[in-house]
C-alpha cells in the first residue's frame, strides 16, 4: 500500500497532538482515584472505564475499516469482454418491432 508523505505527515502531526490531549485527559482522571474529597463505587468504575474502552475499540475500528476498504478493493473482479464465452451462449437477446411496439426475445 502506498503511502502519500504530505498526508501521512499532516496524520502524524494531527493524531500526535489529539492522542496527547486524550492521554492528558486519561491522567488528570488518576488523582481523584486518591483523594478525600471523592467517594465512588466499584460499579461507578465499571461504567466509567466501560465507556471510556467501548469508544477506544469503536474508534480504532474505524482506522482499520481503512486498510480492510483498500483489501476488498483490490480483491474485486473485474469485468473484461470476451474473458468467458461462456456467458456470451446464454446471453438472451431482446428484439423490439418498431411498428407494433412488441418485444420478442430471442436466446
Amino acid at each position: 500500500m502506498e503511502v502519500n508523505e504530505e498526508k501521512r505527515q499532516k496524520f502524524i502531526e494531527y493524531a500526535g497532538k489529539r492522542v496527547n490531549n486524550v492521554m492528558h485527559d486519561i491522567q488528570i482522571l488518576e488523582p481523584m482515584s486518591r483523594s478525600t474529597a471523592y467517594d465512588f463505587t466499584k460499579q461507578d468504575l465499571e461504567e466509567m472505564f466501560t465507556a471510556m474502552q467501548e469508544c477506544l475499540n469503536a474508534t480504532k475500528e474505524e482506522f482499520y475499516k481503512k486498510f480492510e476498504e483498500k483489501e476488498a478493493k483490490s480483491a474485486r473482479k473485474v469485468f473484461t469482454f470476451g474473458a468467458s464465452s461462456n456467458v456470451a451462449n446464454n446471453v438472451a437477446e431482446d428484439t423490439i418491432d418498431t411498428t407494433s411496439g412488441e418485444t420478442t426475445t430471442e436466446l
